[in-house]
Parts: C-alpha cells; sequence; structure tokens
C-alpha cells in the first residue's frame, strides 16, 4: 500500500483515462458501399487519408478498417466512380454507408500516361479515353477496331471486312509517307500489335495524342501512343463471369449487275453502236441471241460467292483474391464465317494476371497472354480475287456445265470462273499463335521513393500455307500442274524497364519526378518455298510430297535494338497551376555514329482556372481548365533495319569478254548519314465542365509537322540501282479536335456523348525531288500524285464533261485553230477537258481530282437505362473524301478492250443510243477509240457516309429473382452492327483504306471485301 493513498489515486485515475483514451482512438470502422442504384460495389478501395492503412470492400460492399485517432478521414474510390472523402469523428458511431455516383465528368478519373498514372483534372496533355463497355458494344475480336468513331483525332479505317483482315488507325492524320501506325502499351509493355488480346479482357484504352504526351516515348511517339489497361482481380471471393453471344451476318450491299438478257443486249448494242453488227453466223452471236430470245437471267455471281456467315464469341472469366493475392483468368473462343464462302477464321485467347502485396513496401505481379488462330485467307487480287471476278466474269456463264462435269468456263468475259475461285479458298490455310509474357515489382524506398523494374516479352509465330490444284477447263484455262506454297515466320520481342518514382507536398506545392532507363531488342526472321506437282490430298500437303525437284526458296531475317533513357517532372501549386516536362534519349541500331541518338523533349502546362477565387460565384460553370504543350519525338519505325547498307542481288546476267558470267548487283544505294524522321508537334486547349460537371466539352488545336521524312531521290537511270533513301521531306497536319458529353437522371439514367474533328494534311517538302505518280490500279493505270502544296496522296487524272449527246456538241469540241480535240470522238463518247489548250488530251491535262482524306469525321452514341432496361447506339461517319472506284474500269467498261466482254452493272442500262441520245452514260463501243474507260473523274465518287454502327437493347433480370439460383446477375440482349448505311458510293463499302496497305493508294477501292452487317444476340452471367 503506497504510503501517500492521494498520490496513488492520481497515478490510478491517469492511467484509465490514458487507456480509455487509447481505447476510444483505436477503433474498428464498418460500413457498406453501394451505387447509385443502391447494388453493393465489389472491390471499393476504402484508404485512410495521409497513410498506407487500406482495405477493399468485399462481395457484399461491406468494409472494416482499424483506424487510430479521434479525427479521420476515409477515402472512397473505385473506377468509374467519383471518390468520396468521409470524415469520422471522435465521438460518432464507427459505421460509414457510402453510395459512389458516376463520375459522370470524368474529371476524377484515372488517365494511364507514360511510365504512370494521373487524374484527368490534372492532365497537361491531349488524352482520349474509352472504357470496357464501349470496347465490347461492337461484336468482333479486334480491340483497334472497337475505337472506330469513339475519339476524335483518332481515324481508325477497317481495309476489308473479312475475318482477322486487320485496321489501320491514324491519330491526328497521316504522319509520314513511310508509315503512321501508333505504338501500343499494354499494362506498361511496348509492342507493335494488340491481336493477342480479346475485347472481354480490355479495363480501358487511353489514346495519347499530342507530343507533349507521347515524348516519353521518344522515337516510337511520332504517330501516338495507345495505352492499353487490362483487366485485374480484386479483393473479393472468387467470381465467375460468362459473357456469349451469337450472330448472324450477311452483306449490307450488293452491287446491283445485269442479268445474262440484258448483258447480250448490251454486248450486242456495242457492235451495232460503231457500225459493225456481229454476224448472226458467228459463234458469240449465236450464244448471246440465244440467251437474249430466251430470256435467260443466267448466274448472280455474288449469290455464288457469298453466304451468311454465322459468328460466335464465348468467353469464362474467374477473379478474385484478397489483399496480398489477387488474380484474374479468362478465356475466350471465337469463331467468323465470313460473308464470302471459305474465309473463316477461328481464334482462341487466354489471359491471366497475378498481382502480389508482398509487404508493406514490396508489391509485384505476373500476366501473360496465349493467342491461337487458324483461318482462310481470302484472295483480294484486283484481276484474281473472288469479289472483283464474281463483279466481271459473264453471266452467260454457268457456276457448273453439267454437260462437261466440270466448272462453267467463263470464255466470253475470259475470267476465272468465280465459283472455282472460291471453293480453292479452302486450299489457302493460316495459322499462328502469339504469346507474350509480363512481370514487374515495385519497391517502395521511403515516403514518396519507389522503383519499379518490369520485363516483357513477346513471341509470335506464323504459318501460312496455300495449294493450288491442277484443273483443265480448255485449252487456255487450265493449271498443268499443282503447287504448295508455304510460308513460316518468327518475331521476338523483349523489353526490359526501369524507373524510379518520387513525390513530395508541402503546403500547396506538389512534385513529382520520374527518371529510368530502358532497352528492347526484337528480331524477325521468314522462309517461304514452292513446291510443284503436289498431290490433292489433304493428308499429303507438304512441300516433301512434291513430284518434283524444282523449288522456289526465299528467305528474309533482321534484328534490331534501342537504348533509352528518359524522365519526367510535374509540378502542381495549389492544384491551379500546373506544369510537365518529358525528355527521352534514345539510341537505335536503324542507325549509325552520331546519327544513332536522338533527344526528344516535351513541355506542357495548365491553368486550372475554375479553382480561382473569382471563378467561385459562377455556378455555371463547374470547371475550367486550359491547357497548352509542345514536343518533339521521332519516327523509328519510317526506316529499315539495316537502311545504311546496300543490299546486294544475285542471278545477274554480265557479259565479259564475249562469255556470260553470273554476278552480284546493287539493289538499293544505301545512306550511311540517314537518321530520324522528327515530329514536332503544338497543341492548345480547353476542357470545361458545367452543370456539376454532369456536361462537359473537350476542344483541342494542334500543329503537327514532320521533318527529316526519309525520301527516294531522282538517280540517273545509269546507275543501275535503286535511289538512295535520304531525309530530305517534310509534312504537316493541323486541325481541331471537339468532344462532348453529357449525362444525368436518377430513375431513367442517360448518357450523351459526341466528337468531331478535322485534319488537313500537306506534303511541304519533298527534298526538291518531282512529283511521282502512284496508286496504279491494273490497266486503270495511276489514280494518285504525291506532289508538294498537295495532300499525300491526292488524286490525279483528266476532268470531264458529260458526253457528247448532240452533233452539235460534238462539232463544237474544237480548239482554237478548229481542229478536233477528240479526233476519234463519236456520239456517246466521254467528253474530256482540254486543260492546257493545247488542243490534244493526254497526261499534261491531269489535274487534283480530289482527296481521299475527310474534311471531317465524327461519332456520336446515346445511351439510356430505366428499371434494368438499357439501349445503346452509336454512330459513326465520314464528310467530304472521295473514292477512286476502279472496278469501274471493269462493271461500267463499255468495251472489250479489256481482252472479253466483262458483266456491267445497272447502270449500263442508261448507256447513250441513237434512240435515247439524253442518257447520261457513254455509248456501247467494242474498239472504244475515244478510249472513254482512261482514268479521270468519271471515277470518282463521294466517300462521305453515316453508319449506325451498334444498337443494342438489353434487359438486366431483377435481383429479387436471380438470387434464388446464386447468380449475381444477369442481363440478356440483341443487337445489331453496321445496321444500316447513308451514303452516295456506289461500291461495296464506303469504307475504304489502301489497296495491300500502299499509303500511295490510299482511297482506291478495287472490290474491296464489305464491312458485314451483323444480328446477334447474348447473354452476360456473374456468379
Amino acid at each position: 500500500m503506497p504510503k501517500n493513498p492521494r498520490s496513488f489515486l492520481v497515478l490510478f485515475l491517469a492511467t484509465f483515462f490514458f487507456h480509455a483514451s487509447l481505447m476510444a482512438q483505436n477503433r474498428t470502422v464498418k460500413g457498406k458501399i453501394a451505387d447509385e442504384k443502391g447494388s453493393p460495389v465489389s472491390g471499393a478501395t476504402v484508404k485512410v487519408q495521409n497513410s498506407s492503412n487500406s482495405t477493399m470492400s468485399d462481395d457484399n460492399g461491406n468494409f472494416s478498417i482499424q483506424v487510430s485517432g479521434s479525427n479521420v478521414s476515409l477515402e472512397i474510390s473505385y473506377v468509374g466512380m467519383q471518390t468520396q472523402v468521409i470524415k469520422v469523428g471522435a465521438g460518432e458511431a464507427p459505421v460509414v454507408n457510402v453510395q459512389l455516383r458516376p463520375a459522370s465528368s470524368s474529371m476524377e478519373e484515372v488517365v494511364v500516361v507514360g511510365y504512370g498514372t494521373v487524374k484527368k483534372k490534372d492532365l497537361t496533355g491531349a488524352v482520349g479515353t474509352v472504357k470496357s463497355a464501349q470496347i465490347t458494344q461492337i461484336a468482333t475480336p479486334d480491340v483497334v477496331q472497337s475505337l472506330q468513331g469513339r475519339l476524335a483525332g483518332v481515324q481508325v479505317i477497317a481495309n476489308s471486312g473479312e475475318p482477322g483482315s486487320g485496321v489501320e488507325i491514324r491519330i491526328r492524320g497521316i504522319g509520314s509517307i513511310n508509315g503512321s501506325s501508333p505504338i501500343y502499351v499494354v499494362d506498361g509493355y511496348q509492342t507493335g500489335d494488340i491481336s493477342f488480346l480479346a475485347p472481354a479482357d480490355i479495363e480501358s484504352i487511353d489514346v495519347l495524342k499530342d507530343a507533349s504526351a507521347t515524348a516519353i516515348y521518344g522515337s516510337r511517339g511520332a504517330n501516338g501512343v495507345v495505352v492499353v489497361t487490362t483487366k485485374k482481380g480484386k479483393r473479393g471471393p472468387v467470381r465467375f463471369t460468362f459473357d456469349s453471344y451469337v450472330a448472324n451476318q450477311r452483306a449490307w450491299r450488293t452491287m446491283p449487275m445485269v442479268n445474262a438478257t440484258e448483258y447480250a443486249n448490251l454486248v450486242l448494242q456495242a457492235y451495232e453502236n460503231d457500225g459493225n453488227p456481229l454476224s448472226p453466223n458467228s459463234e458469240l452471236f449465236t450464244r448471246l441471241d440465244f440467251v437474249r430470245q430466251n430470256n435467260y437471267t443466267g448466274t448472280d455471281w455474288q449469290e455464288e460467292v457469298m453466304q451468311r456467315g454465322f459468328m460466335q464469341n464465348h468467353t469464362l472469366t474467374m477473379a478474385g483474391g484478397n489483399e496480398m493475392n489477387r488474380f484474374r483468368l479468362s478465356g475466350t473462343y471465337f469463331t467468323q464465317d465470313g460473308i464470302v464462302k471459305n474465309s473463316a477464321m477461328e481464334k482462341y485467347f487466354l489471359n491471366f494476371s497475378n498481382d502480389l502485396t508482398i509487404n508493406k513496401w514490396l508489391s509485384g505481379g505476373v500476366s501473360g497472354a496465349f493467342t491461337r488462330f487458324e483461318k482462310n485467307y481470302y484472295n483480294a487480287d484486283y484481276y484474281s480475287g473472288v469479289l472483283t471476278t464474281a463483279l466481271i466474269a459473264d453471266p452467260v456463264t454457268p457456276a457448273w456445265n453439267k454437260i462437261t462435269n466440270n466448272w462453267g468456263r467463263a470464255d466470253i468475259s475470259y475470267q476465272n470462273n468465280p465459283a472455282r475461285s472460291v471453293d480453292e479458298l479452302k486450299n489457302n490455310k493460316g495459322y499462328g499463335y502469339y504469346l507474350v509474357a509480363n512481370a514487374w515489382a515495385e519497391a517502395k524506398i521511403m515516403k514518396g521513393l519507389s522503383f519499379k523494374t518490369q520485363i516483357g516479352a513477346t513471341l509470335n509465330v506464323g504459318h501460312n500455307k496455300s495449294y493450288s490444284p491442277k484443273f483443265f477447263i480448255a485449252v487456255d484455262e487450265a493449271r498443268d500442274q499443282s503447287s504448295l506454297w508455304e510460308r513460316r515466320s518468327e518475331f521476338k520481342n523483349m523489353l526490359w524497364s526501369n524507373y524510379i518514382n518520387y513525390n513530395k507536398s508541402i503546403g500547396k506545392h506538389s512534385f513529382s519526378a520520374m527518371a529510368g532507363a530502358e532497352m528492347q531488342q526484337a528480331s524477325y526472321r521468314d522462309m517461304s518455298a514452292t513446291a510443284y506437282n503436289v498431290p490433292a490430298d489433304k493428308d499429303l500437303l507438304f512441300l516433301s510430297s512434291s513430284q518434283s525437284t524444282d523449288y522456289q526458296v526465299n528467305s528474309n531475317q533482321n534484328e534490331t535494338a534501342l537504348q533509352s533513357y528518359f524522365g519526367r517532372v510535374n509540378y502542381s501549386f495549389a492544384s491551379k497551376y500546373l506544369f510537365t516536362a518529358t525528355v527521352r534519349y534514345d539510341g537505335s541500331s536503324k542507325f549509325l555514329g552520331s546519327n544513332r541518338w536522338g533527344v526528344f523533349p516535351s513541355f506542357a502546362g495548365a491553368w486550372v482556372v475554375s479553382e480561382e477565387s473569382f471563378m467561385k460565384n459562377i455556378n455555371a460553370i463547374s470547371s475550367l481548365k486550359l491547357r497548352a504543350g509542345w514536343g518533339r519525338v521521332g519516327n523509328e519505325q519510317s526506316a529499315s533495319a539495316y537502311g545504311y547498307v546496300t543490299n546486294m542481288f544475285g542471278n545477274n546476267i554480265y557479259v565479259f569478254n564475249d562469255q556470260i558470267t553470273q554476278g552480284f548487283a546493287p539493289g538499293t544505294l544505301s545512306n550511311p548519314e540517314l537518321k530520324w524522321e522528327v515530329n514536332q508537334q503544338s497543341n492548345v486547349g480547353f476542357d470545361i465542365g458545367l452543370l456539376k460537371n454532369r456536361l462537359t466539352f473537350t476542344v483541342d488545336y494542334f500543329d503537327r509537322q514532320t521533318e527529316d521524312m526519309i525520301v527516294s531521290v531522282p538517280i540517273p537511270g545509269y546507275v543501275g540501282a535503286g535511289a538512295p533513301r535520304v531525309n530530305a521531306g517534310t509534312m504537316r497536319n493541323k486541325g481541331f479536335e471537339f468532344t462532348g458529353n453529357y449525362s444525368g437522371g436518377q430513375k431513367i439514367t442517360y448518357n450523351i456523348g459526341a466528337n468531331i474533328s478535322f485534319v488537313k494534311n500537306e506534303l511541304t517538302s519533298l527534298g526538291g525531288g518531282a512529283p511521282q505518280d502512284g496508286g496504279g490500279v491494273g490497266k486503270l493505270g495511276n489514280t494518285t500524285r504525291t506532289e508538294v502544296g498537295m495532300p499525300f496522296p491526292y488524286f490525279y487524272g483528266l476532268r470531264t464533261d458529260g458526253i457528247f449527246n448532240t452533233q452539235a456538241e460534238l462539232d463544237a469540241h474544237k480548239d482554237k485553230n478548229g481542229f478536233a480535240i477528240q479526233p476519234n470522238a463519236r456520239l456517246g463518247d466521254v467528253k474530256f477537258i482540254d486543260v492546257n489548250g493545247d488542243g490534244t488530251i493526254n497526261d499534261l491535262d491531269r489535274v487534283n481530282l480530289g482527296n481521299p482524306y475527310p474534311a471531317f469525321q465524327y461519332g456520336f452514341n446515346g445511351d439510356i437505362a430505366y428499371k434494368g432496361i438499357d439501349l445503346r447506339v452509336f454512330f459513326q461517319g465520314v464528310y467530304g473524301n472521295e473514292i477512286v472506284n476502279a472496278m469501274m474500269w471493269s462493271t461500267r467498261n463499255g468495251s472489250n478492250a479489256g481482252g472479253g466482254w466483262g458483266n456491267f452493272e445497272k447502270i449500263r442500262l442508261n448507256s447513250w443510243t441513237a434512240a435515247s441520245p439524253n442518257n447520261n452514260e457513254p455509248r456501247m463501243t467494242a474498239q472504244d477509240p475515244n478510249n472513254n474507260n482512261r482514268f479521270s473523274d468519271r471515277y470518282l465518287m463521294d466517300g462521305s457516309y453515316l453508319r449506325l454502327k451498334n444498337i443494342q437493347i438489353g434487359y438486366s433480370i431483377p435481383k429479387s429473382i436471380i438470387d434464388r439460383v446464386k447468380i449475381n446477375s444477369l442481363r440478356v440482349y440483341i443487337a445489331a452492327d453496321n445496321l444500316f448505311t447513308i451514303t452516295n458510293y456506289e461500291g461495296f463499302d464506303p469504307e475504304i483504306g489502301s489497296y495491300y496497305g500502299n499509303p500511295y493508294s490510299y482511297g482506291v477501292d478495287v472490290g474491296t471485301y464489305p464491312q458485314p452487317r451483323t444480328y446477334r444476340a447474348g447473354v452476360t452471367v456473374n456468379f
């Protein structure tokens, strides 16, 4: 017993209240997180502000977290929702119920940028974002195609509707004549292709558009950067998702071709117009007269080669985990028959990720993707392609000749039998697989300082095989020996990145810095061979089965490497004044000496005007930010792997002292002084939010200039080698971008979005080189030109002024000396304009006929939901571009100058005749002395279109019903893609890219495989 009872009592009371205080400060806060509809939110992050203490909500939205202190603030966040901060006072009950609302303005959303993330409200560059729901809205296995029409300044062109054909993507115009494809960054791993990803595995896509955002990627950022974030596992019990749809596809349009009787009348009319009608005793007259006398409709070749194709997609996902370990595993199976027979594709996707939180300072993860495909390759050649021959082959010929028991012989049109051509597609096989692996680790060294290392690798293996069997239809339509062509290819890529991040805040000042180094190595090789006299047995379709010793073998290989150092600094004062600077130092194996290294800096700033005190009373404006940036980036893809080396080719024959000698000769001259193409871009813009950020607008203006563009310079022909490539060209793209979005509603929720962009392209220098013609298509000839002061390329040809309907018009078409400008013209022929006035129609009269690029492109969408019923619509279109309909040379050709009488479009029934002199189509003529079909503005058509890309109606089964069968959610829907198209273009489809990927033939249509119209039904189940 203490000697002093009073002292003991004081000590006892002090100890009691001290422990009571500790108990009051250390407590457990519980709660539940729901969305605006009251449904539980699983995987939401609950974090004690200014600490590393955090947890996540479980499957029912419940959470529990230990807190200390009398007054604490909890920060609750979830992807796509507005972050909320809840204060928990000392005397308050430790139960917190939170209702999250959608981040309607998206200002609170996190945007992935180079080697990091940033909230959109703190962004200084031009970045567009597409979320998972939009990516999976279109029925396609191609992730990039789902971006079409979604973002201002991003043009996605489907070169073909063929299954697995791929797309072109251009960000803010065409940046170089040598290629304009962006780089893709998947969870930090850089790659040139993302075909290994299924749309269902994507969380979001952020497109970095201006140089201030892309310069951190240096030599690979000239054409923009597409940053892909894949879905990851979240804390909670293991959950399964099954997403499935089946679909039917068909051509949204077929070409209106004449039937056999109409065809016969037109061919006979051609000879009559020439004053040289066919003899009734001739074989051709006998066949055609028999057809028209019996009013035969003949063969519809489009029907013979096209079909209604089946398509299906099934994805099963398993995900879950805890605070220490989170995983996700998904598998997708996709098949598409195609709307042309024997053009099917089958594809498998497997995706895996595992994220680990090892302790408070160390975390890491691994991810991987495996994709395998098998497809029949479609023949898109202008002369022998399936759809082109289906339009050109005469309708008199049967697909199968029952008398000879063989394929019908299209001898009037001198064409391959389209039915036989499409049948042979089953022998054009392609196989391949894609393996991508990625691993990372991050260590928090001290407060605000962290280090991250990441390594990724790719293996892409391809195998193509094409078999051409022997056949005999007639002496002039036969294949004497079978052949088998086979190619195997392999691409490898490895990337290792290491960087540190530092963040520090002092009062109103916030500062962050990042610095790192990166190494990349890639290699490619392929080998192909052709063997002859291979048996037509599917079990013997191997090169070793050849019964001939005659082989043709080719091979190719290259290796490239890139070494980089990079850094970034961000500064913010009071969240009002923002500044970002980046720099990258790249060294590429594609160049030599001092030209090997390049420095690529950028600067950007923003002023958040809405945070100023003078804006506080302007309630209509919720947020307002002004942005400006400048950057300089490189274009490594413009140079070949060994452009500094002269290639030597063998098998050249020379004569020395009357002796034939075989030797080597240079192919293309080298240029050891070759260096980077450089892209310099300026950007100004603003972001504004109205009505509590329910209504937002983003506007940008950019000026993008390409310097040191690699071009070929003219050399004398006696050099005997290809022209060297030099840094001499320049190009400029400038334009405006506008994006708007409005969302709201309580019981009825809705969202409306729209974007539009204007881009103007101009080739500003060719290093003194002369204009070049290009875009050549068969006998039609060149269709485009590359010339300084014009878009690259532009359409170049003759101008016309209708046809000669009357003798007076024909007689008046004379030069200043009274001579006929077109001496071979007759009534009904095309009237060409003598532009230079020299009295002759020739190449000197060719002029600018139009631009293959649209004046503007746009997209708009609308979503509405009410009591489980949702409706989504999405439109996309372009305006102001021209298309060269190269198929007209065959389908509207009024002569047999091509060697045979191909079929005609219905419009040819409106051809000029003496009995119908007011018809506006040129006359039918067997000889065509006026050369009516030479390339002119008659081949150009308005390429503008508006297309309903998708409409979807869904219904989410009420939870009261699905709870009985232990299902968390169940949605069923029906949808249609490409339901209708409004266009003046008269070809198969107005979505036209480049013929065989050649940028010089952009906008030239050679009977492109059209985009299909798709009807589908689907279901999404979570359990």
